[in-house]
């Protein structure tokens, strides 16, 4: 017996056993920043790099101690980076070694936000070569996140409800499934540090917290 196949052809549509809808929602809270991170940079330069090297471990234990006495804690500062490379200066296309570069680099914590101007000036009477950036922070993003994630899911089921009713069609509010997408989290950054003195103000901007998701509903006819 022979059979004929033909590859091409076209095959019945599968009933729909299950009608899936699927949308995506998007969630998003500011909150008042509670916390700041702090940059602070120690900077020596010696021709010999032992005496550069001593010289910045000078700096930075009094700069340390005196954050200590502000009443940061120990477990608060912490070196980010530490990095050592010779300077050379080029005469007659010869390279010709001056020195060296030390330049160490403490985060400093600050768990009262009101402080952040008192600290940076205390660093800089205290030997800090440079402040790198302040970011104003929440300590605990986790909750303002949980926030943005709720206010996610009802945007979802909202766009869900709209487009079912449109089609005239009933669903089920319960989605069958969540999926958790691109969260953002938006620090306020202030970059112009030297001008938070300890005698001026600090008013930091709100922070962002964003959570988007995808959501999967049932429909039936």
């Amino acid at each position: 017996m022979e059979y004929s196949f033909n590859p091409y052809t076209p095959k019945e549509p599968k009933t729909c056993e299950k009608r899936i809808l699927k949308v995506n929602g998007k969630g998003m809270v500011e909150a008042e920043p509670d916390m700041a991170i702090i940059s602070v940079g120690v900077i020596t330069k010696d021709k010999n790099i032992e005496n550069a090297q001593n010289l910045n471990d000078q700096i930075s234990k009094k700069l340390i101690n005196s954050l200590l006495q502000l009443g940061i804690a120990k477990e608060d500062i912490k070196t980010t980076s530490y990095t050592i490379y010779p300077e050379y200066n080029y005469i007659e296309e010869k390279q010709i070694l001056t020195g060296y570069n030390v330049t160490h680099v403490l985060e400093v914590k600050v768990k009262d936000i009101t402080m952040v101007g008192a600290v940076i000036d205390t660093a800089v009477r205290n030997g800090a070569s440079q402040i790198n950036r302040v970011d104003f922070t929440i300590e605990d993003a986790k909750y303002h996140y949980n926030r943005a994630l709720k206010l996610a899911l009802k945007e979802a089921a909202s766009k869900a409800q709209s487009i079912t009713a449109f089609m005239k069609v009933n669903f089920d509010s319960v989605p069958c499934s969540i999926t958790e997408q691109s969260t953002s989290f938006t620090p306020f950054i202030e970059q112009s540090t030297m001008k938070l003195a300890a005698t001026a103000p600090v008013i930091p901007g709100k922070i962002e917290i964003t959570a988007n998701i995808e959501a999967e509903f049932q429909y039936w006819i």
